[in-house]
């Protein structure tokens, strides 16, 4: 089971994507910034995929992904999602 410290501090995925496991399952978790200027919106993309592969050597088609907003709450909210679904892994 993970908690919110086992995913990194926002200032981490300011500059760098996170991967990491929990079971069988694989996850990666992103800034994705859509939009330019003042009508940016910053969120965190997170993928999960089935292991034993790295996200560049998986399928895109096997993989879920989810967004969540770019803050602690978001990172609290991506918590309870990874392990909501690793059971499904």
């Amino acid at each position: 089971m993970l908690i919110k410290k086992d995913i990194l501090s926002l200032e981490f995925y300011k500059k760098s994507a996170f991967t990491g496991s929990l079971g069988n399952m694989r996850y990666r978790i992103v800034k994705d910034v859509t939009g330019e200027g003042d009508d940016a919106i910053t969120k965190l993309k997170v993928a999960i995929w089935p292991g034993p592969f790295a996200y560049d050597k998986t399928d895109a088609s096997q993989m879920t992904y989810e967004l969540f907003d770019f803050s602690d709450e978001g990172l609290e909210q991506i918590t309870t999602w990874l392990n909501d679904n690793a059971s499904n892994y």
